[in-house]
């Protein structure tokens, strides 16, 4: 048993964006990508995650044959299994709670105030989202979910400042065209049963609200800081 990695929002998103092709948003439209259909070509440049490697010492091939070492008796294992009992344990009680009767009235508070919030914004009929808006509902769809709850629809309306319903229809029209890629059934920690691409049960297993809306938050926030830098570096005057 290999102990599971790191995860969390950015953990995810790091193992996105290594996985993905890097591309300027802006070259980004809604009509061209919806043609060509699920892409990994939504991710926006960044140099710095493929590069996170540290050199561990001096190349393998330039080391003489080391004399054997005697192995010692290590306490490393048993370290481990406790661990591993205690994280099993941890995540038991943090379910347990998450899913007492106080806890659930707190959810559904807290989504009934989001779903008002959301059925506020509103955006023209029948407009085609905008090159932000398409990268992150693109990234939900690829590396997430195609069919994302309810509550996570709203989410993503609240972020990209979209309307709810056209955020649904988004999702409707996609499956139509582009139903693609393995899905698999669980139940996120909020209880809600959801069908999640493998790659996200990967690089996450305790999925819920929180965790979600914390993917796309900051998702959205690098999308939309790259494309102010793109728009700055097209605006300032070049040498003469």
């Amino acid at each position: 048993m290999t102990p599971s990695p790191p995860h969390g929002p950015l953990h995810f998103l790091a193992d996105v964006a290594i996985r993905t092709m890097p591309c300027p948003a802006r070259n980004y439209t809604s009509q061209t990508d919806s043609a060509a259909g699920p892409s990994n070509r939504y991710s926006v440049s960044s140099p710095t995650v493929a590069s996170l490697h540290i050199s561990c010492g001096k190349d393998a091939s330039g080391l003489s044959s080391p004399e054997p070492i005697p192995l010692k008796r290590s306490n490393s294992s048993n370290r481990f299994d406790t661990e591993t009992r205690s994280s099993i344990r941890r995540k038991k009680n943090h379910k347990a709670s998450s899913h007492s009767p106080k806890a659930r009235l707190q959810l559904k508070n807290r989504r009934k105030e989001l779903m008002e919030k959301a059925m506020k914004i509103r955006s023209l009929d029948n407009s085609p989202v905008n090159s932000r808006q398409f990268i992150v509902l693109r990234m939900v769809y690829d590396e997430i979910t195609m069919y994302p709850s309810e509550s996570w629809m709203v989410l993503m309306a609240i972020i990209i400042r979209r309307a709810f319903k056209q955020v649904k229809n988004w999702f409707s029209n996609e499956r139509q065209k582009h139903r693609s890629g393995k899905v698999i059934p669980v139940e996120t920690d909020d209880g809600d049963k959801v069908r999640l691409r493998p790659l996200a049960i990967q690089g996450c297993q305790e999925w819920s609200d929180k965790f979600f809306e914390e993917v796309v938050m900051i998702h959205n926030y690098k999308v939309l800081r790259n494309s102010r830098q793109d728009d700055t570096l097209m605006d300032f005057p070049h040498g003469q």
